[in-house]
């Protein structure tokens, strides 16, 4: 159902308008903020990655104790960048590394502290906080956030890694300055390295895992959505003999040889406008930074979404809102960029790092606008060549297909050909390259065919998926029953989260290898075997299986909140149940479990799994039979697509890692204390998160 429908039939209706179009005067305020600032497209380079670019860090020059095994140093620290020439500097938080390549010690840039890894090959990391105690965002510290007194809080977790609990970086192992949270004390930090001090935390990271591309981001108890955003965020690359191999059968080099790997980090955020901040928000708190260029956040809830009977006066300013939807893209940690490239094969390896955009990346030839890509009266691209024999647009034409070789699991049993010019469709919530929150691709694109041409990266997911208003989609024209004051994106600029950026395609220098990498190509020897045969939706005999639910409904002030349960209802007669309940997802070490999860929201929810990479066996609505994932997806995945309406199947084997030390059980819940949760990261602290205690 849509949401409108969801949300006036659910047991728990009361909202006051669709859910789609709320938060429309917070939207228009960060419209009003960017709409000014003169954010031209395709005016600056793409940042890379390396010396003068994204910094990569480097291991200390001794060992790590307790282990021995390569030790890397950092910090968590306040720092400003520039992300657009147009822009002053940027407040932001970020890792440092100690030292870094090619650039000596701490360099401070925005993403930076990307770390290269070998298969098999540990490394230990010390982090130092030493992030201020007011932050640059407003903070929400009603009674449902009670811990946001302290703002200074970190907890690092390596998404998508294979780690003992200990070093997970859970949101209740955060550090401050001057303290710790309930499940790691400094004596748990102490058994990788008796010589911490308060305000250090020490994890452990053994690399047991095939070639893939993570991330580490903070994940500290609610305030997650405001560190991530902040900055808190970095690339993890996980290299192996297999990966290297398949150069010889014309996988483009590694970027830290120089080779046409371009890793690609994809944000949104929207800017502060030191002329109008006041007067378009006034209540735009003083202790945070207000100079053009800094970060602005919704603050403020819209009191027409409360639940019925609910009071708009209790409400909280600051106020954590549903989801976090920004006006402008990155790339890089730059606005609108440009990158040069040869006409040849490149390969790309894809964050979606947003807090709640979902992407459907796309690629179109310029048509040489200021734009880039000229929309048609229903916002739709006309260089799209299934529109152009309606639009009489002789520019538009197909790009190569995206071939994708892996997925945040790590390679694919066999690479799938996406097409690339495919606009999102509403009625199959479909399109081309879909991309939640926290998803990862890796895939290659052929830019031989164009050179001296100009190629559009550019997505059109609505905001909120599946099933967003305009509100929440900027682009030339911009023009909604929203927007009262029929303001407009100006034509080569921001405000707009339809372009993300520019590939500039010149003359190669040299010529590729044959590439004899196809869709028939069998990858299943660079990872872990499947649990289920490809294509199989029938479960597996004698698994176990777990019925689970995602539910949506109102705290005590009246705001939504989505919460994670199992099929037993306990509050109110929803399945529903809070983070700090008690653990229900406690598996045995070892063991294989099915989830099967039903999504009761008017959302699609990208559910993470921490510790374990999942098979998706199937998808099914409430009518019709299971459906195997698309071809993309048939591999290890540990963040998945959950759609309204649809029970998704996943398998998962819960093995644990085997380290070189004692691994203490945690202080708070008795076992090997991790978590699943969604990858909004609103939706994550209010409160769709939930234990996954390993026993």
């Amino acid at each position: 159902m849509k949401r409108r429908e969801f949300i006036k039939t659910s047991l728990m209706a009361g909202a006051g308008t669709a859910l789609s179009g709320r938060f429309a005067t917070q939207r228009l305020l960060a419209f009003y903020q960017s709409s000014g600032l003169g954010l031209t497209l395709f005016s600056q380079t793409l940042r890379g990655v390396g010396s003068g670019g994204i910094p990569v860090a480097l291991p200390d020059p001794f060992a790590a104790p307790v282990t021995g095994v390569a030790h890397y140093s950092f910090r968590i620290g306040q720092f400003t960048d520039q992300l657009h020439p147009a822009l002053g500097p940027t407040a932001l938080w970020g890792y440092s590394p100690a030292l870094a390549l090619g650039e000596g010690a701490y360099p401070t840039r925005h993403l930076g502290g990307i770390i290269v890894a070998q298969k098999n090959v540990p490394i230990q990391l010390t982090f130092t906080n030493n992030l201020p105690n007011q932050h640059i965002l407003p903070v929400d510290v009603s009674p449902f956030f009670s811990d946001g007194a302290d703002v200074s809080r970190a907890s690092t977790h390596l998404h998508g890694g294979f780690v003992p609990w200990l070093s997970d970086g859970g949101p209740m192992s955060w550090f401050s300055t001057n303290s710790y949270g309930p499940s790691t004390p400094l004596s748990i930090y102490q058994v990788l390295n008796p010589n911490l001090v308060p305000g250090q935390a020490e994890y452990y990271y053994p690399n047991d895992q095939s070639a893939r591309m993570m991330w580490y981001h903070d994940h500290a108890h609610d305030t997650t959505r405001l560190n991530a955003y902040a900055g808190v965020a970095s690339a993890y690359i996980i290299r192996d003999n297999f990966e290297l191999g398949l150069q010889n059968l014309g996988l483009p080099d590694y970027i830290e040889h120089g080779g046409r790997e371009i890793p690609l980090v994809i944000q949104d955020k929207v800017f502060v406008n030191a002329n109008t901040i006041f007067n378009d928000d006034p209540t735009w708190p003083t202790y945070c930074p207000n100079t053009t260029g800094s970060l602005w956040y919704n603050h403020i809830y819209d009191p027409a979404d409360l639940a019925k009977g609910a009071s708009a006066s209790a409400l909280p300013d600051p106020s954590c809102v549903p989801e976090f939807f920004g006006d402008t893209m990155l790339a890089n940690g730059t606005v609108f960029p440009e990158a040069v490239v040869e006409g040849r094969r490149y390969r790309f390896r894809v964050l979606n790092a947003c807090n709640a955009r979902f992407l459907n990346l796309q690629m179109y030839v310029g048509d040489g606008s200021a734009n880039g890509i000229t929309l048609d009266g229903k916002g739709r691209p006309l260089n799209n060549p299934a529109l152009n024999a309606a639009a009489a647009n002789p520019q538009g034409r197909p790009t190569s297909n995206f071939l994708v070789l892996g997925t945040e699991g790590g390679f694919l049993p066999n690479p799938a050909f996406v097409s690339s010019n495919v606009p999102f469709n509403g009625t199959t919530a479909g399109g081309s390259l879909l991309m939640a929150p926290a998803e990862r691709v890796d895939m290659l694109f052929d830019f031989s065919k164009h050179v001296g041409e100009k190629i559009i990266l550019y997505t059109d997911a609505p905001a909120p998926f599946p099933d967003g208003g305009g509100d929440t989609d900027y682009f030339p024209g911009w023009n909604t029953k929203n927007n009262p004051v029929n303001g407009t994106t100006p034509a080569g600029q921001g405000p707009n989260t339809r372009v993300i950026m520019r590939f500039n395609v010149v003359a190669p220098t040299s010529a590729d290898p044959p590439l004899t990498i196809t869709k028939a190509t069998s990858l299943t020897a660079g990872n872990d075997a499947l649990l289920v045969p490809l294509g199989v939706t029938a479960l597996p005999p004698g698994v176990p299986v777990r019925q689970l639910t995602l539910n949506e409904e109102f705290d005590d002030l009246g705001r939504l909140i989505q919460r994670l349960g199992t099929d037993v209802p306990i509050y109110r007669g929803t399945f529903a149940r809070f983070y700090l309940d008690a653990p229900t997802e406690t598996p045995l070490a070892g063991t294989t479990e099915v989830w099967q999860i039903n999504n009761l929201t008017g959302d699609t929810h990208p559910i993470h799994f921490h510790l374990v990479n999942v098979q998706i066996i199937s998808r099914q609505g409430k009518t019709g039979a299971a459906v195997p994932p698309p071809m993309y997806e048939r591999g290890w995945k540990e963040t998945v697509r959950m759609n309204p309406g649809e029970v998704t199947t996943v398998i998962m084997q819960f093995r644990q890692p085997s380290m070189p030390f004692s691994v203490p059980t945690s202080p708070r819940t008795g076992g090997h204390e991790y978590v699943w949760h969604c990858h909004i990261l609103e939706h994550e602290e209010h409160d769709m998160m939930r234990p996954l205690i390993v026993m």
